[in-house]
């Protein structure tokens, strides 16, 4: 049986992986290793690797198909998300413009309140110690126009 030295990323090349998954499998295998004068580490090949060659495929399609596959379903869901963000980022802009469009609103109608006078019963009934409306209500002046004939200036 003759052997074959080969360093570990030659290994690594040869069976299309890493260089510490060669590590391992020489490991598991228990080949003999031995490090040369120039500090590089080879490994002693028998020659009924082959069994070794074809357990782990080189090419993984399937895998590298599902992890591209994954890699674009995640770049979708990014840019999904950075949309998402900024639709939630105008809407929260747009509560706050419509909260201080409130605030404005409920002192207008606050000053507004202030200023309204209350209507006492005196302008809107005719006064009791005559029979004709009183000269101050809208009521009273409208009444005197359509019934007498009067100006309504005042």
């Amino acid at each position: 049986m003759t052997r074959q030295r080969c360093t570990y990323l030659e290994l690594a090349e040869q069976w299309g992986i890493t260089v510490p998954a060669a590590k391992q499998r020489v490991r598991r295998a228990g080949w003999k290793r031995g490090r040369g004068n120039d500090g590089v580490v080879r490994v002693l090949v028998p020659e009924d690797t082959e069994r070794m060659e074809t357990t782990v495929s080189p090419k993984k399609t399937s895998e590298n198909q599902a992890l591209e596959t994954l890699r674009d379903t995640v770049e979708s869901l990014t840019g999904v998300t950075g949309q998402q963000a900024q639709r939630i980022e105008d809407l929260t802009t747009a509560l706050l413009n419509s909260q201080e469009q409130n605030a404005v609103l409920r002192e207008r109608l606050a000053a507004l309140e202030a200023q309204k006078k209350p209507l006492s019963e005196v302008e809107l009934l005719p006064h009791k110690s005559t029979s004709q409306p009183g000269p101050q209500s809208l009521i009273g002046r409208i009444l005197r126009v359509l019934y007498k004939g009067d100006t309504p200036l005042r």
